[in-house]
């Protein structure tokens, strides 16, 4: 059985991005971030989610990554709000099996 999937390949233009915070913004949507803050002498540690922590996917390479078909729409969407700061191409293809088991298994949801 095999079911269809889209690799995005994207490349961030960093001059386009107003600051080193706001390249920040991008990545930390898509991967999430952990952060420990110490206040009153207690240590307090956060993790937010990203986008990719949302969706069954493989990193394929740095700036590569592999969806499935249903969940590409969403992926897309995030890189398009990000105008002329992110370039991507996408490629649509066939997964066989053992992708399928391993989408699974980095599904963080």
């Amino acid at each position: 059985m095999s079911k269809k999937g889209v690799l995005f390949s994207y490349d961030t233009k960093r001059e386009k991005f107003d600051s080193l915070y706001d390249r920040n913004k991008f990545y930390r949507g898509l991967f999430g971030y952990k952060q420990t803050v110490k206040e009153n002498g207690k240590v307090y540690r956060y993790e937010k989610k990203g986008l990719i922590n949302k969706i069954p996917h493989i990193k394929v390479e740095d700036s590569v990554i592999l969806v499935l078909k249903e969940d590409a729409k969403c992926f897309e969407d995030y890189l398009e709000r990000w105008g002329e700061k992110v370039k991507y191409r996408t490629f649509k293809v066939l997964l066989k099996e053992r992708d399928i088991r391993e989408l699974k298994l980095n599904e963080d949801i």
